[in-house]
Formats: structure tokens, C-alpha cells, sequence
């Protein structure tokens, strides 16, 4: 018997309204606990599973989940082989480098020796850096990443920012963009075959409501 197709939504954070709301405009209605974290819905042949946004490109990846709503920026960071079906209308944001105000680093050409970059996305700043031939050591943190440099941990931090007004709180100034994101409708490539009425059925009910950008 041919499981339930299985739709993983971000559990906690920025993108979990966006994409509850979403749901709802295609027509799909969760069902069950509200805090269970696979969840029943109005669509017999769909389940809905909520996970860490971080993970979920891991999740498809690796076909646990046929479909998942995650940030381009994780896909990336991840290096998940998934396809990316749409780019949704929500979670803009952009990857950038940032250094304190007081820094005589401007532009990532004044970094002239091994400098500590602190991060949540570690793949991403080797990958960046090492492509503009520069030396760094990146330390990889878990949130608040704007408190490296104010506590000394390192010169240069690589965060996600959608307004910079958080980094202009933290007396921070940008001094490269590495990525634009946002976030997408990915899936697995086996899933796309096995749930090919399913998928199609949701990337039109996408396309007709406008949530979804080619």
C-alpha cells in the first residue's frame, strides 16, 4: 500500500504563519493535535509533517518527505539534491557579510589576513570566501550571531537579514551581499514520480492564487 504523500512545514519561526496561511489558500485544512508533529489533513492522500526548517532539506532530500517549505538559503547550506518546484512569495531575505561600524573593513577586499567569521551557515561562507581566494576560519553559532563581534568571538559575521535594522541595533554595517533568498516549494525527485497527481494538483492550486513566482 502506497503511503500518504507527506508535506514538511517549518515547526517554529518566521516562516510558520506564511506558511500555515498558505495552506489554507490551496485548500488544505490540517486535521488532528495541534502540537503532533505529523499531522492528518483535509486531503485524504496528504500529511503534513513539521520540522526544523534547517532539516527540512535533509527530510526531502532523502525522500522522509515528498515536499517540503524551507528557505533557499538551507537548500544551499545543506547542499540538498531536491528539486526546487516553485519560490514562494514570502520569507525575502538576503545573506550578507557584516563587520562593526568602527571596523576599518569596508569591502571584502581589505581583508588582508585570516580573519574569524562567525556563522550559522558554515558551508556557505567557506564556499564564498574561498571562491574570492580569501583565508578564514569560520566558527559555526546557533543564533544571535550579531553577538560575535560585541564579545569578541570574531571580526566578520555571515547572517541572514531581511530590513539590516537588526544589524544596525548591534552597531554593524554590510560590507558584501553573498545571496538573495527566499523561501520554496522543494521535492524529492523520486516523489515527484510516485505523487505526480498530488504535486501537480498543488502547484496549480499555487499558480492560481498568485503564491508562487517561476
Amino acid at each position: 500500500m502506497v503511503r500518504k504523500m507527506r508535506l514538511a512545514l517549518p515547526n517554529k519561526g518566521r516562516l510558520v504563519k506564511p506558511c500555515l496561511n498558505l495552506l489554507n489558500e490551496i485548500g488544505i485544512e490540517l486535521l488532528g493535535e495541534d502540537r503532533a508533529y505529523i499531522r492528518p489533513t483535509t486531503s485524504p492522500n496528504i500529511e503534513v509533517i513539521f520540522a526544523r526548517a534547517f532539516d527540512i532539506p535533509v527530510y526531502v532530500e532523502y525522500g522522509c518527505v515528498d515536499l517540503g517549505i524551507t528557505g533557499q538559503d538551507l537548500v544551499m547550506e545543506r547542499s540538498a539534491n531536491v528539486f526546487n518546484l516553485h519560490t514562494l512569495n514570502f520569507g525575502a531575505c538576503k545573506m550578507v557579510v557584516a563587520v562593526p561600524k568602527s571596523s576599518p573593513i569596508n569591502t571584502i577586499s581589505d581583508m588582508q589576513q585570516t580573519i574569524r567569521v562567525s556563522t550559522e551557515f558554515p558551508n556557505i561562507s567557506e564556499r564564498y570566501f574561498q571562491s574570492l581566494g580569501k583565508q578564514v576560519e569560520v566558527l559555526e553559532v546557533r543564533g544571535a550571531t550579531e553577538l560575535a563581534p560585541l564579545l569578541g568571538l570574531s571580526e566578520v559575521i555571515v547572517d541572514i537579514t531581511s530590513t539590516g535594522e537588526t544589524l544596525k541595533k548591534n552597531n554593524l554595517k554590510i560590507i558584501s551581499t553573498i545571496m538573495d533568498s527566499s523561501s520554496s516549494l522543494i521535492g524529492n525527485k523520486l516523489s515527484y514520480r510516485l505523487f505526480e497527481e498530488e504535486i501537480t494538483s498543488i502547484l496549480d492550486r499555487l499558480g492560481k492564487i498568485g503564491g508562487v513566482e517561476n
